[in-house]
């Protein structure tokens, strides 16, 4: 909730921002403007540096829109650049998984943590009776599970 990050710097306490999207999806979040900036459409993914072969088609489905005045690439692009307030950035990934992607965003914030894969702790864990929650509000596509 990056909306936090005001009432910390107003109280001048640390804020810790935990990114639910692989270390991936957030460096993409970080490079929309990049990605504006490069001519939208088509989209050229090979304008950040750690994801090259990377496809439209894994792209977040509002990165495709037609729109330069599309709300939720606007709303990222504010939200991955006032995530430079933060403290810290946690994200649900591995090292092993997305090394290059990581290294990239810690170029970018000043630290980057890794604490994933999260679902692999969901099997231990027991709630009485009551299902675990995801980490998305949207119905998540389990095809590439």
């Amino acid at each position: 909730m990056i909306f936090t990050l005001d009432a910390a710097d107003e109280l001048g306490i640390p804020e810790v921002l935990f990114w639910t999207t692989s270390a991936c999806g957030f460096l993409v979040y970080a490079h929309y403007n990049t990605l504006r900036e490069n001519g939208f459409i088509p989209l050229k993914v090979d304008c950040i540096p750690s994801m090259k072969g990377m496809r439209l088609k894994d792209m977040p489905t509002f990165l495709k829109s037609t729109n330069p005045n599309e709300v939720m690439v606007n709303f990222c692009i504010r939200e991955t650049a006032r995530a430079k307030k933060a403290s810290a950035i946690i994200l649900n990934t591995f090292d092993e998984l997305e090394h290059e992607v990581l290294t990239e965003l810690s170029s970018i914030y000043p630290y980057v943590f890794s604490i994933g894969p999260l679902h692999t702790i969901a099997n231990s864990m027991v709630e009485n009776d009551v299902e675990l929650l995801g980490s998305s509000l949207w119905k998540e596509d389990k095809d590439c599970l």
